[in-house]
């Protein structure tokens, strides 16, 4: 927290909710799709300089968690005041959710692939408009697509967690390992869409981890350490990619097809599975970090953070969603679902006003609550 620049902390009531049976379903796959704009526009924005209104926060954060289980933290920005709460349970021990523990949070992995990438363009490694096959010549699975139009979800690669076999197949041993050149090979005989259309792919973003460790020569987690974490001290993020070490801390989510807030439960399927599109472990703080070192030019050249931050018609930039703390307030960043998770993250470069929120239930959408807080 030290290099973030702040003037106020204030912390809202931890509360910790009585547990109930929650029955809910998600409709977006392992790693987590788009839904438009992470924080929807709203009619009546507050005023740039109108202080957080804490009390109307905690209730809406009480109101939006409700009797469902599992828990929600949350992290808010504005004017240089920081508001941070945790309201809920971490796992079905009833133990209280403390602010800044680390979540799953699904594709919000897509961002920090995408910083990576960027970073190899800067660097003179990578060129954007260059077709994947110039740098993973055996690749199997979009070798004909630019490396621009694989961050910008416009390849027309089909996505392999859409594939009929797919879910079956990760439900059905939750202990197995799945490889990247795994997950390609559900696709390899699915038809393509148009190249020049959007339409949001998990394999994109599997072909780009693959892109980064052959270029860098290592794994994920020592590209991710090396070019991010370490660099801005980040405590909590790591891809779980099956062969590493997960945070002690890490809060167990409840989903309708997953053991709820059982932390014994093999997660290991669906995490390798999801991998670099889906996977990243982090917490309301790091994200909140990453955001602020992201817009501040810390991660990238400006030339890499204005291409990022341009959008198609569809609202997706490269790795990046166009986001909207307000009809006149734009914003940046990205969301993300996966089994017993949903989250959320967006900044306004400008003002430097961010939004982070995470859960631990895939019913309780983050972007919902986003809308809300945005509205306050």
């Amino acid at each position: 927290m030290s290099r973030m620049r702040r003037t106020v902390l204030v912390t809202g009531a931890v509360l910790t909710l009585g547990l109930a049976s929650c029955t809910s379903s998600s409709d977006d796959d392992a790693t987590g799709s788009a839904r438009g704009e992470a924080g929807d526009s709203i009619d009546e924005p507050p005023t740039p300089d109108a202080p957080l209104d804490t009390a109307a926060i905690d209730q809406a954060i009480t109101d939006f968690l409700g009797p469902a289980d599992g828990g929600v933290d949350v992290f808010v920005q504005r004017n240089g005041t920081v508001y941070r709460t945790a309201v809920g349970v971490g796992s079905n021990d009833d133990e209280v959710l403390e602010p800044g523990r680390p979540f799953r949070v699904g594709s919000i992995s897509k961002s920090f692939v995408a910083v990576m990438v960027m970073q190899l363009v800067d660097e003179g490694t990578v060129d954007l408009d260059s077709q994947l096959s110039a740098y993973l010549p055996d690749t199997p699975v979009g070798a004909d697509s630019s490396i621009r139009r694989l961050l910008s979800h416009q390849s027309g690669i089909a996505s392999y967690t859409n594939q009929p076999t797919f879910f079956t197949e990760v439900l059905e041993d939750p202990t197995r390992s799945f490889t990247p050149d795994d997950m390609l090979s559900y696709i390899e005989d699915a038809a393509p869409g148009p190249s020049d259309q959007f339409a949001y792919s998990n394999t994109n973003y599997i072909l780009l981890g693959q892109l980064i460790e052959q270029l860098d020569g290592m794994d994920l987690n020592a590209a991710l350490a090396k070019r991010i974490t370490e660099p801005l001290e980040l405590t909590h993020t790591v891809f779980d990619t099956g062969s590493n070490p997960l945070p002690d801390d890490l809060v167990t989510g409840w989903s309708s097809i997953t053991s709820d807030g059982d932390a014994s439960h093999p997660y290991r399927a669906i995490a390798t599975s999801a991998w670099s599109a889906g996977s990243l472990i982090s917490s309301t703080d790091d994200l909140a970090i990453f955001l602020e070192a992201l817009a501040a030019g810390e991660l990238t050249s400006a030339d890499s953070l204005d291409a990022m931050s341009t959008f198609g018609p569809a609202g997706y930039g490269l790795g990046l969603i166009r986001v909207g703390f307000g009809p006149t307030q734009p914003g940046v960043g990205h969301n993300g679902s996966i089994p017993g998770y949903s989250s959320t993250m967006a900044i306004d470069p400008a003002s430097g006003d961010i939004l982070v929120i995470v859960t631990s239930n895939e019913a309780l959408v983050a972007d919902q609550l986003a809308a809300r807080i945005v509205s306050m």
